[in-house]
């Protein structure tokens, strides 16, 4: 195949978008057999929710329905399970599509990544149109990969772009286990796939503090600008939910932090004359909430000093092995020994070194090392899967006893 392909394999079906469609999706998906390819569009950069717009779904004898979940927010799409029973769901990258399914009720028994079996290959390129034209001959167009799917009603180009991403995904992750039995990786992938499912089937908590994420703020050198910057990055969240629009399409991150700069003393403390001395606060998204602005402002000016945020976040899990050569140089030591042995190690299997175990596996199992390497059992308890184990015994074992 020379060219890129244009058209899915049927004709379009009507997305899916009442009780009805919804039937006559299921009782072909019922009738059918086999694996279940399955994938979902978002709407990056334009939406603050990270939640689906489109589904996919296609399986053997039932062909290629899309979906539009919207209509089903209230119920969940549980029954699309139902209706495949035990089957295998084929999902391309699935850490990210997970997420947002969990999010309306369509959690599978079984997953197959060909993501993620690729990258256990050791392919130099895993992305879904790469893995599709180097394995199976088949070129796709990723023009409409950026586009607003929140957007009503969904342009016959991009359903027909959404298709064509289901629409080989059963072959693909045919040749990769194929691939993945043949170099005796394939125990490795099934314990890689039900650790990603059981681990996006549950909700993460809540960031402690998710304001501390913001661009630049590294910049600021005291808590009384943080404080500035935390007032002012809620009072922006909260127009963004409100809104459903990315946050940093009412105010950009560098705003927020250049105002919250100038408060380097009680004296200097920004108040509603400043906004227009920053840029970022002068765009018209900007300028529709100076009310707002002013508010969060006020806010941070009567704050108690007692109430300002720490200089840095509080450390609720290891510290990062840069800081260990300070505060504990004989893990420091250790980790020196181990790090280039890892990376050996990747390099050995064909595949980046965070595949060989979590960095923080690692790193906690380094740090902990003072009466010599951790067992298997124990870098299991750590979060390593049982293949990682395997190799990560007798590695820490050379390196530290």
């Amino acid at each position: 195949m020379t060219g890129y392909l244009e058209h899915s394999r049927e004709p379009l079906r009507p997305v899916v978008s009442t009780a009805d469609g919804l039937e006559e999706c299921l009782d072909a998906l019922r009738a059918a057999t086999g694996p279940v390819a399955f994938d979902a569009e978002r709407a990056h950069g334009y939406r603050y929710w990270p939640k689906a717009y489109l589904f996919q779904i296609r399986r053997e004898g039932a062909g290629t329905w899309l979906i539009d979940p919207l209509p089903f927010e209230d119920d969940g799409l549980s029954r699309l399970v139902e209706a495949c029973g035990d089957a295998e769901w084929i999902i391309h990258a699935a850490s990210q599509d997970l997420p947002c399914m969990r999010d309306i009720d369509i959690l599978p028994s079984r997953i197959f990544d060909t993501e993620l079996g690729g990258r256990l290959l050791g392919k130099p390129g895993v992305a879904l149109g790469m893995l599709l034209k180097y394995e199976l001959g088949i070129k796709l167009r990723k023009a409409h990969s950026a586009v607003n799917w929140s957007q009503r009603p969904l342009k016959e180009s991009w359903l027909t772009y959404a298709a064509l991403d289901v629409d080989y995904l059963i072959e693909l992750r045919d040749t990769i286990d194929e691939q993945l039995t043949a170099t005796g990786r394939r125990e490795w992938a099934q314990e890689e796939f039900d650790w990603e499912l059981a681990h996006h089937s549950v909700a993460p908590p809540p960031a402690p503090e998710p304001w501390r994420r913001l661009s630049g703020i590294t910049n600021l050198r005291n808590t009384r600008q943080l404080a500035v910057a935390r007032e002012l990055w809620q009072e922006r969240d909260a127009i963004a939910r409100h809104r459903d629009r990315p946050p940093s399409h009412i105010l950009a991150d560098l705003a927020i932090v250049d105002l919250a700069a100038t408060a380097r003393s009680p004296e200097t403390m920004p108040g509603a004359d400043k906004l227009a001395s920053v840029p970022g606060f002068r765009t018209p998204s900007a300028r529709r909430y100076r009310t707002n602005w002013v508010r969060a402002l006020s806010k941070a000016e009567q704050l108690p000093e007692s109430s300002y945020p720490a200089r840095r976040p509080k450390l609720t899990g290891l510290p990062h092995p840069r800081s260990w050569e300070r505060n504990n140089p004989e893990a420091a030591a250790r980790w020196e020994r181990v790090r280039p042995r890892v990376d050996g190690l990747a390099c050995e299997l064909s595949f980046m070194s965070s595949m060989i175990a979590p960095p923080s596996v690692i790193q906690r199992a380094v740090y902990e090392a003072t009466a010599g390497a951790p067992d298997a059992a124990r870098l299991r308890e750590l979060g390593a899967r049982s293949w990682q184990a395997e190799f990560l015994e007798p590695l820490l074992k050379e390196a530290l006893e």
